[in-house]
């Protein structure tokens, strides 16, 4: 992966993480973090988008406990 390409993913992991564990510590809802995580940069190359935003939140949720 070019170094470009793998900053994008590094940041766009960050985000996604830092909004996860919000979300995971009731900092802010479901429906707020499905939102916030659609909106952040390169996301789709997380494999995430508007589809499949949820589950990743659902799985996290179920990971945590």
């Amino acid at each position: 992966m070019s170094k470009v390409k793998q900053w994008a993913y590094d940041e766009a992991e960050k985000a996604v993480d830092k909004i996860t564990d919000e979300y995971l510590n009731g900092e802010i809802d479901f429906n707020t973090a499905e939102n916030k995580i659609s909106e952040v940069n390169n996301v789709n190359m997380l494999g995430i988008d508007e589809h499949n935003v949820g589950d990743h939140l659902y799985y996290a949720k179920e990971d945590s406990k």
